[in-house]
């Protein structure tokens, strides 16, 4: 089984970046549910067909992505729909079989009642919050996950709101007053009912949707609930969606360059990508509100048509009508929409002199790629041969903290940039084909003292780098205990921009040269340096449906020995790897890192912060990457303990050589 768009990352979500791609014809009939589950479902490692399984999870899936915070449906409503027995399941499965969802038609009926009771109690309770004295409010805790009475419900809705004001206000430093207090409920009922709009078929002016978009709809939440029940990172996407997953994919898009949100005193530009249209302008900031799209005024439209109103092919023309906070007259600018490169999502660096040369450290983001040269690899490539012009490189660090995959391919070639020759990752698909990615170039880019940054939402790809030259022996990895543990490949349509759908479905697992899976387990630091992402339950195995944990026998892997031979022929020889002399200092680095840490003020402080035992704890340290206001060094102390780790390498290298 062979994929040409294979991924290995976590979904991510972008805010808007108005990608040039209109919204989609709302075309989704009930005959494409089968016709699309059937294809992925035949991809798919595990599930083959909908049964009885997937029936049930796809149910509950269904109620849980209308509602995950459990504040419209009540617990005796939700019982029909996820306590299903032999027969609710085989009726379910005839349907199917005929094209019907009459049970999932009747989970959306459920929903839209479940709507109106909301909307009802929302107006109850919004008249007496603008007037509520907020000074002693105080968090509490629910008894039960989800509201048993409508009592139950409306006093959670007015505690979420309540709680919402009183968190505004006290970043604030003041009350807000009844008008302003309105004004922000006007803008959370508005945002609700555009979340509810695709269930209860109307947009959020009140107006009904046509048959076509409603049958669209009721499709497309079908199809994302049992796509969803497969496994963990199994999903089918909107069109909106796709796009938005493109970008993050790709680093590109085409458009302006603006980033829009709504707030209580109208749409306003949040935030400017460099290089793009509206920066290159110099006529827009972040923080003007948008006043009007090519005449279009937007003062009364919803927010998805002013997005619309945005979207165009590349190389057209938008005019936005602007009104800055300091400029009484608003202003007119025309922009023509470009093709857009994330740069600030793309690979950094910077270095630290040491002796005659430097130590690097570099921060890497994703495993992407655009197709047209713009890739995680190159940009590698170029920053060390960037850092080499500095000096000499002593050693380097790969921050990956926050790194949750990307692409395969270019995980693959990114670990062949620190090592000779050798097989970088195995996969093995659902009909036993196995397959072995290689770096082939024999070139090292980078040959000496090197530490992986790791954390606990390194995932996919990043684990695949980290375990490959970890097994290599060639990098020590450094930080939480683990990582994600996402050790599963998924085939996508997402980057293929004229799709008839989209999805990601996971098709195998991927293995590396010591036969380790990070499914589950993730990849082990070699030293412990906690992130701030250690207190938390993040991970694998903390989601619903993950695959098992396991590994890969090599002598039963194959399906005829005469396979196993040929492998043995060809690779075995690869998987010999001696230990080096990084591996042989473990014991030692492990032991300067813990005592040095220990002696860290600010590293304590940080402990006592993530752990809650010194809320008020400060670290003594500079503000590097951003300007807030409780940074408390967070992303700067595991870098510090990571360099001089590499100055422990390069020492007792030293000393070793010499002897």
């Amino acid at each position: 089984m062979r994929f040409l768009k294979i991924t290995v990352a976590l979904s991510v979500a972008l805010s808007c970046l108005l990608p040039s791609n209109g919204y989609s014809e709302k075309d989704l009939r009930y005959q494409n549910i089968r016709q699309n589950m059937q294809q992925i479902f035949s991809y798919h490692i595990e599930n083959k067909n909908f049964s009885g399984k997937i029936i049930q999870r796809s149910l509950k899936i269904y109620l849980e992505q209308f509602d995950p915070d459990n504040i419209y449906l009540l617990r005796s409503e939700t019982k029909e729909f996820l306590n299903l027995d032999n027969k609710d399941i085989y009726k379910i499965s005839k349907q199917y079989e005929r094209d019907r969802f009459d049970t999932y038609q009747k989970a959306n009926d459920l929903i839209q009642g479940s709507i109106s009771r909301h909307r009802r109690i929302r107006n109850e309770i919004f008249p007496e919050l603008a007037i509520v004295d907020l000074s002693s409010f105080k968090e509490v805790q629910f008894d039960d996950a989800v509201p048993k009475t409508e009592k139950d419900l409306k006093n959670r809705l007015k505690y979420k709101f309540m709680r919402m004001l009183a968190i505004r206000e006290k970043k604030a430093g003041a009350p807000f007053s009844k008008h302003r207090r309105e004004k922000i409920l006007a803008l959370y009922e508005k945002k609700l009912r555009r979340l509810e709009s695709t269930y209860y078929f109307a947009d959020e002016k009140g107006l009904q949707h046509d048959p076509k978009t409603v049958e669209h709809y009721q499709v497309l939440h079908i199809l994302k609930s049992i796509t969803k029940s497969l496994d963990a990172h199994s999903a089918y996407y909107s069109t909106e969606e796709a796009s938005e997953l493109r970008t993050s994919l790709k680093k590109q898009f085409q458009g302006i360059g603006i980033v829009l949100k709504e707030g209580e005193d109208g749409i306003y530009i949040s935030d400017l990508i460099a290089g793009g249209p509206a920066y290159s302008s110099g006529m827009i900031q972040s923080g003007d509100f948008l006043l009007a799209v090519d005449n279009f005024n937007i003062q009364e439209a919803t927010f998805d048509e002013v997005l619309e109103h945005l979207r165009g092919d590349e190389g057209s023309t938008v005019e936005l009508l602007v009104k800055n906070e300091k400029n009484s007259k608003p202003v007119r600018v025309k922009l023509r929409r470009e093709k857009i490169v994330l740069h600030e999502e793309r690979l950094s660096y910077t270095y630290e002199p040491y002796a005659d040369g430097i130590i690097g450290k570099i921060v890497l983001p994703g495993f992407y790629d655009n197709g047209e040269g713009v890739n995680a690899e190159r940009d590698l490539r170029e920053a060390i041969n960037s850092l080499k012009e500095k000096g000499p490189i002593y050693g380097l660090v790969i921050d990956m903290r926050q790194n949750s995959g990307g692409f395969l391919s270019q995980a693959v070639k990114v670990a062949g940039l620190f090592i000779v020759k050798g097989i970088v990752v195995i996969s093995k698909y659902s009909d036993g084909e196995i397959r072995y990615m290689r770096d082939l170039d024999g070139r090292v880019h980078y040959q000496g003292p090197l530490v992986l940054l790791t954390s606990k939402v390194s995932a996919s790809a990043a684990e695949i780098v980290a375990q490959a030259l970890q097994d290599y022996g060639v990098a020590v990895v450094v930080g939480d205990e683990r990582t994600y543990g996402k050790g599963s490949m998924q085939y996508q349509t997402v980057t293929e921009e004229n799709a008839k759908s989209y999805f990601k479905v996971t098709v195998g697992r991927y293995y590396t040269i010591s036969g380790r899976s990070t499914q589950i387990e993730g990849v082990k630091a070699d030293i412990v340096v906690p992130t701030e992402f250690a207190p938390y339950s993040i991970g694998e195995k903390y989601l619903e449906y993950p695959l098992s944990a396991d590994s890969l026998d090599f002598e039963t892997a194959f399906a005829e020995k005469s396979q196993y031979k040929n492998f043995q022929k060809k690779y075995q020889s690869l998987f010999h790897v001696e230990e080096t002399q990084w591996k042989k200092m473990l014991p030692t680095l492990k032991t300067n890192s813990q005592k040095r840490l220990a002696r860290d003020e600010n590293f304590q402080a940080f402990m006592r912060k993530i752990n809650g035992q010194d809320a008020g704890a400060r670290l003594q340290i500079k503000k590097k990457r951003t300007a807030r206001e409780d940074d408390y060094g967070t992303d700067d102390i595991q870098v510090k303990e990571s360099v001089n780790i590499i100055k422990d390498m390069i020492y007792i290298d030293s000393r070793s050589s010499s002897r």
